[in-house]
């Protein structure tokens, strides 16, 4: 990997204008803002160069951003290789691996590479057209505008000349690498990324913020008792991890009136490096995110939802649950393990789960008729037995009812 670095440093220096003695410069000059983004201390030796190890690594995800955004299919091998641009992309979500993601923009900002595929004399040329345009934009500017007061001129964007905006603004690089969470979700306004792993977090949050109240997750029934009381699991086509009670008193005639609720959850695709994915964030949630830990508060749900592999069929029947690794008990054995040791102070699903034992509590008869559909009717064979049983006893009531009838007469 470390050679993979040294080959996009070096590309990335033929699309800038800047030396690597300046942007080490840059770098130093901001040594005690990165410095204060780390928790502990760094051991700098005589030998360790700090700038020119954090200037590697951030040149080297700039133009890997670049290059998968320019031209993804390239002869570049990290970028060809499909395992390999998926292993490079989880390690950049590692909590540990993390750059400031301002660091990042900054660079990115000071050094305006151009393009990773424009050789160093091409931008220069381009930059000195661009320097020639601006110029005589700004005489068309002069020149057009009316002679009037200092005091009418507050309105700094009217004479203001931007400089040419980058080609590919460095968020918009950062989204598109990171589109497998993203799926077309942009970064809000006022919203501050710090790095990486704070990226994906943001992604996968809800849109909207939720009620959040001192009361943790209460213990709630598994899956399959729930649908015995007649919730009904419903897909919820939303970005990010959410969960929605949705209560209804709708009369279904199969047997008898009984109520019923909708509980309502976004997808859950179950990947490879879905757990190395999750428990970072949520590891960064119980550091940075106590009292608006989105993600957990999931998972602290999914696990009472799923007990055992049937819970995880049952959702995986009705559209909530993708399995891509393969055996079902798998994936209930990794929503069990990923709350291990998890705070959980505050919840904003206490009221969705109140509403599920409420509604478990008042759904006698529909248990009952569950238990009795599960015993003997839970595949057609034992149905077949359990009607023709049915058709026996009845026959034989009769038969018996008229023996006795014979017999008074």
């Amino acid at each position: 990997m470390e050679n993979h670095k040294r080959i996009y440093c070096e590309n990335f220096f033929t699309g800038t204008l800047k030396s690597k003695e300046e942007l080490k410069s840059f770098i130093r000059d901001r040594q005690g803002k990165i410095l204060s983004c780390y928790a502990g201390t760094i051991n700098q030796g005589d030998n360790f160069d700090f700038s020119e190890v954090i200037l590697v690594d951030a040149l080297f995800i700039i133009q890997l951003f670049m290059m998968d955004s320019e031209n993804p299919e390239n002869d570049y091998h990290i970028l060809r290789s499909r395992w390999l641009r998926k292993a490079v992309e989880q390690d950049l979500i590692l909590l540990e691996n993390q750059l400031p993601y301002f660091l990042l923009q900054d660079l990115y900002n000071f050094a305006m590479p151009v393009s990773c595929f424009y050789p160093r004399s091409e931008v220069q040329a381009q930059e000195q057209d661009n320097r020639q345009q601006r110029c005589f934009d700004l005489d068309k500017i002069c020149y057009c505008l009316p002679c009037r007061g200092r005091s009418h001129l507050k309105d700094h964007s009217v004479l203001t000349v931007e400089a040419a905006e980058s080609v590919h603004p460095f968020l918009k690089l950062t989204c598109e690498f990171f589109n497998r969470y993203s799926k077309g979700k942009s970064v809000r306004n006022g919203v501050t990324i710090k790095h990486f792993t704070d990226l994906v977090r943001h992604f996968l949050c809800p849109a909207e913020e939720m009620t959040w109240v001192d009361t943790p997750i209460k213990n709630i029934y598994d899956a399959r008792k729930l649908k015995a009381a007649g919730v009904n699991f419903r897909l919820l086509k939303e970005v990010g991890f959410v969960i929605k009670g949705d209560e209804s008193h709708d009369c279904n005639f199969n047997l008898a009136c009984f109520t019923s609720m909708d509980l309502k959850l976004t997808l859950f695709c179950v990947k490879d490096e879905t757990e190395c994915v999750v428990r970072n964030v949520m590891a960064l949630e119980q550091f940075q995110y106590p009292d608006s830990a989105y993600i957990c508060e999931y998972f602290l749900f999914m696990d009472k939802l799923v007990d055992t592999v049937e819970d995880v069929n049952l959702l995986i029947e009705s559209g909530i649950l993708v399995n891509k690794i393969g055996c079902n008990e798998t994936v209930a054995n990794l929503i069990n393990k990923l709350c291990v040791q998890i705070m959980d102070d505050v919840s904003c699903y206490g009221g969705v789960c109140g509403q599920l034992n409420k509604h478990y509590g008042i759904s006698f008869w529909n248990r009952h008729v569950a238990i009795l559909k599960g015993v003997y009717f839970k595949d057609l064979w034992t149905g077949s037995s359990t009607i023709l049983g049915l058709f026996v006893l009845v026959f034989s009531i009769i038969g018996t009812m008229k023996s006795l009838e014979h017999n008074l007469i």
